[in-house]
């Protein structure tokens, strides 16, 4: 059995979203995240880009999935996987905005 078979515990996909779906989401958060170039290519904005990935695939989400913490304590067949990449899709939308308004 591989570390990431569909079967296994550690998959990070999950089971009723589309795995090309997921992907497509980190693709396109990693992508938002280069957005912070737009000021310059220095350390300042690589800096920029790195904060804007941090935000996006690991602050937002983590803080999501503790937040349904309790879902999960409650119904232990609830998936914090769908959990965590809601917070993914949540911060896409956030940098969004953030691109829109704030030049």
């Amino acid at each position: 059995m591989s570390l990431f078979s569909s079967d296994s515990p550690y998959d990070p996909f999950p089971k009723d979203i589309p795995r090309g779906l997921v992907i497509a989401l980190i693709v396109a958060c990693l992508l938002m995240g280069l957005a912070s170039l737009r000021h310059g290519t220095d350390l300042q904005g690589w800096l920029n880009v790195i904060e804007n990935w941090l935000l996006m695939l690991v602050v937002f989400p983590t803080a999501t999935a503790v937040v349904a913490l309790p879902f999960k304590y409650r119904d232990p067949t609830f998936e914090l996987k769908l959990a965590y990449y809601l917070g993914m899709f949540v911060a896409l939308l956030f940098t969004l905005a953030k691109l829109r308004y704030w030049r």
